[in-house]
């Protein structure tokens, strides 16, 4: 991400920014795995722009429902930090774009699968499937640790940010409706379905707020 691009989009708020690259670090965390650029503006106030890719697999159960999991990372963010005393500890606000996704595939047991509290064989339906997805602008506030807003020279450095980033979640979730089926019955399992996808954004841990938590190491010149 170019020095340009985040003056640019700060700009566009009336900030001045008129400084160089200040510190890099490469990070990781619940947003995924990227890097970080800042720089200073004034002796207590930095700018930053993150980006973050990747993916991780984990387990999900919801609703009764058990779900096989593969969270995909896609999270750009351009922070203001707020440096109190001028030392390393920072307050951070900004915007995020946020492309990250649970995709979601329930299995059942035993030959069965539960959808809002009515029993399908999986011969009939099959696996459900599913995508949980985010609003692509989010919010976000901070606090953290990392280079000081204006170094006294160049050096490594370590980095942490624990924060929010307040989300609107969307579940969708498909299964087949079997040739066995009457259209009474395939309405039905649509129905189900649909109460389950309400049933899963009401009860998901990241139902408005989504934790932000990231690590690092860096370079600042």
């Amino acid at each position: 991400m170019r020095i340009g691009l985040i003056c640019g989009a700060f700009a566009l708020a009336g900030f001045a920014c008129n400084a160089s690259a200040q510190a890099i670090a490469a990070r990781a965390g619940s947003t995924g795995f990227g890097g970080d650029l800042g720089f200073s503006v004034t002796d207590a106030f930095g700018l930053r722009g993150t980006l973050y890719g990747g993916s991780v697999s984990r387990n999900l159960t919801e609703s009764g429902v058990r779900y096989e999991s593969q969270l995909r990372f896609g999270t750009a963010m351009a922070l203001a930090d707020f440096h109190p005393g001028r030392g390393r500890f920072r307050l951070s606000t900004g915007l995020a774009y946020n492309n990250n996704r649970f995709d979601l595939v329930a299995r059942g047991t035993s030959g069965t699968i539960e959808i809002n509290d009515r029993t399908y064989n999986i011969s009939e339906v099959g696996t459900v499937n599913g995508r949980l997805r985010f609003n692509r602008t989010n919010p976000y506030i901070g606090l953290g640790w990392g280079t000081a807003a204006r170094s006294a020279g160049p050096g490594l450095f370590f980095s942490a940010d624990i924060g929010i980033l307040f989300v609107d979640p969307t579940v969708t979730l498909s299964a087949n409706c079997s040739p066995a089926f009457s259209a009474a019955q395939c309405a039905q399992l649509q129905a189900d379905l649909r109460a389950e996808e309400q049933e899963f954004e009401d009860e998901t841990f990241f139902r408005r707020r989504y934790p932000v938590l990231s690590f690092g190491i860096g370079y600042r010149f």
